[in-house]
């Protein structure tokens, strides 16, 4: 063929090099456009194309855009200052062979095709760590028997692990022995039900237990081939219910049984606890000093008959996991199996040791208007308008408040953006502290926005124009849709980097603050509303601060009305990548 003959050994840059010779070396791109300024053929017909003015100003842009286009720009001017006697020569056959008619056709249509594909198309890589889940690769059940006497923490904890291992991908769910026997009418009963001698009593809560496992297996079974955990709360204080737990796990195989013992003898943690159980359902109606006294006589009943887990009930398919006075020493045994590698029993670890059983109250606030949701453009790295300085100073007065009612300072966490850290510039001066010197302040990329990659600065209404195969992905899974270009991320990405920063709010023991962005903002608020993960990018972020309480359940929500807050920032939605 006359292309092989002629074309030879020479690449596409060097074929488009040769049609493009001649061209003069003064001739360069008007600013904000695309095509050149003496533009080939097939430019001509597609035109030139203006970048919008709004986006021409590029100081405010995300990190990542910002550093991947100063690489860019590095780069085409080592290549432009390159002498020409430098640049590589083309292969022989490449110089001497005279192009042809055909030739110089098909290399003018090889060179409309590279120029006149608009908008570009990405390869976007997949949200990886999550779709290709190691939960859902991997078959693992695991049951998780809680042990302990009344008040120990049991409920707080089981519902911690629920919360967490959802939250990381593993399908996990709490079956409550004392909720069953409520729902079977047996709600408001005195100590005396849970007297070890007395052997009605004594059948009808083993009954219980044992509906309540079979309901954790037939879960575990229903999850098909993944790993999955669930867990039995209830007291099985003595060594004949767990034998009895023990007796019914093997009748399923490939299931593995750990008994999660809470053992406490802080009289804090007890009476803060108390008080706590005094709002369930069995003292609905009652007078607190009687609620108090029957619940402190139940706890004896328990305690009479208790013993604790001991070595010699465990076997391959069996361990067990001591949390002692919520996490002040823990002691596992015969919990790792050759599936641990990749197994779910490892975040159960690092879940407890960061357990906390201490009140405190976690407050999620979303940061100000910027000039970018003023534009209606996503992410970036811009600064706070006039409103969103106020909306930081009212922040910095519920600060305050907060510190002076419990007379320690907060724990604040913002990202590092501009916006993050002009927010926390509001709090100096707060309690008298000329800087925030007197208080922690945690600066964490973690807690930046989700970056929108290549698509950062555009608003949604380009998005949807200009790259439709782009919104459509998006609109179809927003949940793992991954933005495009260096830094680009998903919903399950920023999952994935805040994995460890929700075991650091489990563990800190006072208030805590976090300023961050609406997608951030879901993301955490799924996490201790125990939301399932396909419902996270579609959370309403309002405008006010949120709390999270620490309950004898997880954590009550508040919400905290700001008036100040309300006058200041604008009725528009901010607009983020999220």
């Amino acid at each position: 063929m006359v292309l092989d003959g002629c074309l030879a050994g020479t690449s596409l840059g060097g074929l488009l090099g040769l049609l493009l010779k001649g061209k003069p070396e003064n001739e360069a791109a008007s600013p904000g456009t695309v095509a050149s300024a003496n533009p080939s053929p097939a430019q001509s017909r597609r035109g030139t194309k203006q970048l919008p003015e709004k986006l021409q100003n590029r100081s405010s842009l995300h990190p990542f855009k910002m550093h991947v286009e100063s690489m860019t720009a590095k780069t085409v001017e080592v290549k432009s200052d390159t002498p020409l006697d430098a640049a590589p020569a083309l292969p022989a056959r490449a110089q001497t062979a005279p192009l042809d008619a055909a030739a110089e056709q098909a290399a003018e249509a090889v060179l409309e095709a590279a120029v006149s594909a608009q908008p570009r198309s990405f390869h976007r890589r997949v949200s990886g760590k999550f779709t290709m889940n190691e939960n859902k690769v991997v078959e693992q059940k695991v049951v998780l028997a809680m042990v302990g006497l009344p008040a120990r923490g049991k409920s707080y904890i089981s519902k911690a692990i629920v919360r967490y291992l959802n939250f990381c991908g593993c399908p996990t769910r709490l079956f409550n022995a004392g909720n069953l026997r409520r729902e079977s009418g047996k709600s408001g009963v005195k100590a005396n039900f849970f007297d070890n001698s007395n052997a009605d009593a004594k059948r009808m809560r083993d009954e219980m237990a044992m509906e309540c496992l079979d309901q954790v297996l037939d879960f575990l079974e229903a999850c098909g081939r993944a790993t999955a955990v669930g867990i039995l709360d209830a007291t099985n204080t003595t060594l004949e219910r767990r034998q009895k737990v023990k007796e019914k796990v093997r009748g399923r195989p490939g299931v593995r049984l750990i008994f999660l013992e809470s053992l406490c003898d802080d009289e804090e943690i007890l009476e803060s606890n108390y008080e706590l159980k005094l709002n369930n359902d069995d003292y609905k109606g009652m007078n607190a000093e009687n609620a108090l006294k029957d619940f402190k006589h139940r706890v004896q009943q328990y305690a009479e008959v208790y013993e604790p887990v001991q070595d010699d009930e465990c076997d391959s398919r069996c361990g067990y996991i001591k949390l002692i006075n919520a996490g002040e020493k823990l002691i596992c045994y015969r919990c790792r199996s050759k599936d641990d590698e990749y197994g779910v029993v490892r975040y159960i670890f690092g879940l407890m040791g960061s357990i906390n059983l201490g009140k405190r109250c976690i407050m999620i606030a979303m940061v100000g208007e910027t000039e970018h949701d003023r534009q209606g453009l996503l992410g970036g790295d811009s600064e706070l308008t006039e409103a969103g300085k106020q909306h930081a100073a009212a922040i910095a007065g519920l600060v305050a408040e907060c510190e002076r009612q419990a007379k320690k300072p907060v724990l604040v966490m913002c990202g590092t953006l501009a916006r993050h850290l002009q927010t926390v510039e509001a709090l100096k001066g707060v309690n008298g502290c000329s800087s925030n010197d007197c208080r922690t302040v945690l600066k964490l990329a973690r807690l930046n926005e989700l970056c929108a990659g290549l698509l950062d600065s555009l608003s949604y209404k380009d998005m949807q124009e200009i790259y439709p195969e782009e919104w459509q992905e998006r609109a179809l899974d927003k949940l793992n849709y991954r933005y495009p270009g260096v830094g680009g991320e998903s919903y399950q990405d920023v999952v994935f980097r805040l994995t460890y920063l929700v075991l650091r709010l489990e563990q800190f023991m006072g208030n805590v603050l976090l300023i961050c962005d609406k997608a951030v903002c879901r993301v955490l608020l799924a996490y201790f509303r125990g939301v399932p993960m396909e419902e996270m990018p579609y959370l309403e972020v309002p405008r006010c601060v949120i709390t999270f309480e620490r309950s004898h359940f997880g954590f009550k929500e508040d919400r905290i009305e700001l008036s100040d807050m309300k006058a200041a920032v604008v009725a528009s939605e901010i607009t983020s990548a999220g």
